[in-house]
């Protein structure tokens, strides 16, 4: 079985990586940073090919594609995790950063699945993993534009799904909650830390969260939401908005 898994040079891509290798996948690992991507690949126990490559340009994101197919062979599973925060508000961040996020958590995965898809369809298998979030829910003030992106892609990955389960391709979108990387850590510090109530907010394992997406992938599961607390965010959307309108003056700095 032949696994790709973008931004898998550290947290939650690093995790998938490990969890689809122990299980004996062939990995091809996709990241900026060559150094930490041979780092996970000596952790994955099987054969990986590591490709570093900026996944902020959707007309070159997929220049890796064939070679990848001519080692490990077709791709069967592909999981797109890549992403990118801002933790600002919207008049204070730039439209170039803004922008640049918007590439890599939303048009790059979109251009990889677009080139993906057809081989899977015409096979009738395969499966693509949306790695969104729960911020593409609900979210805070100084993650609009992480929160726009996630809410894309997660829209694209649950209309993706209908369209191509008739044809043997199982799309999965995943919600994660905080999970502890060193993306969360970022985001809290820069809301001032881990006090009042966001010191009680549950923080999900990358492994596990790795674990469920390849038994989902496995089982043909619909979604992945993780920590489990947060399903109410996919089922009550309009009830936990209003939880964090009113939690906000407590959360922010």
């Amino acid at each position: 079985m032949h696994v790709v898994v973008t931004g898998a040079s550290s947290g939650i891509g690093a995790a998938i990586a490990r969890e689809f290798g122990q299980a004996g996948a062939r990995l091809t690992l996709l990241a900026r940073r060559e150094a930490l991507l041979q780092e996970v690949a000596g952790t994955c126990g099987s054969p990986c090919r590591v490709v570093a490559t900026d996944l902020s340009d959707p007309a070159s994101a997929t220049h890796w594609r064939e070679e990848a197919e001519a080692e490990h062979g077709p791709i069967d599973v592909l999981v797109l995790n890549a992403g990118v925060e801002i933790t600002s508000r919207v008049a204070s961040t730039t439209l170039d950063d803004g922008q640049r996020l918007l590439a890599v958590n939303l048009l790059v995965p979109l251009a990889i699945t677009h080139a993906v898809l057809p081989a899977m369809i015409e096979r009738g298998s395969g499966a693509i993993v949306h790695v969104a979030s729960v911020d593409g829910i609900v979210t805070l003030p100084g993650h609009a534009w992480y929160g726009a992106s996630k809410a894309g892609l997660a829209s694209f990955s649950e209309v993706l799904h209908a369209e191509v389960a008739p044809h043997g391709v199982h799309v999965m979108p995943v919600y994660p909650g905080p999970v502890a990387t060193p993306m969360s850590d970022r985001a809290y510090e820069a809301y001032g830390g881990r006090k009042g109530l966001a010191a009680l907010i549950p923080e999900g394992s990358p492994d596990v969260l790795a674990r469920r997406i390849r038994v989902g992938v496995e089982r043909r599961h619909r979604r992945v939401v993780y920590p489990g607390v947060f399903a109410p965010a996919r089922w009550m959307p309009a009830f936990v908005r209003a939880v964090y309108d009113r939690a906000t003056p407590w959360v922010l700095p």
